[in-house]
């Protein structure tokens, strides 16, 4: 049944008959949200002091601009927990709310992806930095010495043979995930535009009603899944390639020799996580697909009904009947997965940290890249005269 037709019912409607299966999903999303909100606001307590110590300590009008991304990135979990309880206690607003979880995804991965980006600094840093990256065929998969498990095939094109990444590659990550992007949140547009069609109600054999809808094709349908999958796998491949390469440049240790000096450099060298940062983001671009699964699992409930009015024909139709269900699921899957991606922020974002500001500093650190290295085919160059340890 369309979720548009169950749009005056909610949980508290039918006290008592609601499937316990259903109230063991409402406390499990309502327990995971408790979680990631409690997360999210101790983090964004101890950030909101020191972050109030920079702007008086600096002069500054506001924090840096990359402190406001981190603090997006952090606190969007929260807003993606409370928006999925929501759906579960008014199960018609999941596809309003899925376009809001998109929106939101979208934006978690747009500032994650433009931190990344921004903590090269600027020109003509990016470059000295990209330098020292090592050589490796990054538009493979890890089977052929790549990053990229989703696009694989993009190897046999972009890096036929081992290369250090440059300005351009970062260029195409970049569109790679903007694709991703706009796809997720046209997408969702059209699941919620088709929602809103008026639709006739008929009564199945099976005691469930149906509705034909713009999705009760399967042409349409599998191009929405399809559509989905391939966003998905796009973002994801764009991503790893953008990741892994900064990270192989900032997620650096010194040399042994050093380990025993406990100056301001190398404990800011250790502040760079970017490869603990990015694990959240698997996680968003994957729920789309999840979205896709959970509508596929056959749960279905008779015990609650409303009435529906139809060609002046009345249906008893049950409310959580397989399509119901299946967004209900996806509310539980996204707590869950909010709450894992808030304990990921907790432990890899300082709060007002700014590593940014250092960059300098830590570069001059770094033995210089040697041009003849940079140019060079030679394995056996890789990784010389930089301290980059993968």
């Amino acid at each position: 049944m369309p979720l548009a037709l169950v749009w005056g019912y909610t949980a508290y409607v039918s006290p008592g008959k609601v499937p316990w299966q259903i109230s063991t999903l409402l406390g499990v999303t309502c327990a995971c949200c408790a979680v990631t909100c409690a997360i999210c606001l101790r983090w964004g307590i101890r950030d909101g002091r020191k972050s109030a110590f920079i702007v008086v300590t600096e002069n500054r009008p506001m924090v840096p601009i990359y402190l406001e991304l981190v603090r997006t990135i952090v606190m969007v979990p929260a807003i993606m927990s409370l928006m999925a309880v929501l759906c579960i206690l008014r199960p018609s607003t999941s596809f309003t709310l899925q376009l809001l979880m998109a929106i939101f995804t979208c934006v978690v991965v747009g500032n994650m992806t433009r931190y990344f980006v921004a903590l090269l600094g600027e020109p003509p840093m990016p470059q000295e930095l990209l330098a020292r990256v090592p050589k490796k065929r990054w538009w493979c998969g890890s089977c052929c010495g790549g990053v990229n498990d989703t696009c694989w095939g993009l190897g046999s094109a972009w890096s036929k043979v081992p290369h250090r990444v440059t300005l351009s590659d970062l260029h195409t990550g970049i569109s790679m995930v903007r694709i991703f992007m706009i796809l997720h949140i046209c997408l969702q547009c059209f699941s919620l535009s088709a929602s809103m069609v008026p639709m006739s109600v008929q009564m199945l054999p099976t005691g469930y009603c149906e509705a034909k809808t713009m999705f009760s094709s399967p042409w349409i349908l599998w191009f929405v899944i399809v559509m989905t999958v391939s966003a998905s796998y796009v973002g994801m491949a764009g991503f790893a390639v953008i990741n892994n390469a900064i990270s192989s440049v900032l997620d650096v240790e010194l040399r042994a020799a050093d380990e025993a000096a406990e100056d301001e450099e190398q404990k800011f060298i250790r502040h760079f996580q970017v490869a603990s940062q990015s694990k959240s983001i698997p996680i968003y671009m994957l729920l789309p697909l999840v979205g896709a699964i959970m509508g596929a699992f056959p749960v279905r409930f008779r015990d609650v009904t409303i009435t529906i009015n139809s060609h002046n024909d009345k249906f008893h139709c049950p409310v959580f009947d397989q399509n119901v269900c299946g967004h209900l699921l996806y509310s539980m899957c996204i707590a869950l997965g909010m709450m894992w991606v808030s304990v990921l922020n907790y432990r890899s974002f300082t709060p007002a940290g700014m590593p940014i500001d250092k960059l300098p500093e830590v570069l001059a650190q770094l033995a210089p890249a040697s041009p003849a290295d940079s140019d060079s085919d030679d394995p056996s160059n890789e990784g010389s005269g930089s301290l980059v340890s993968e």
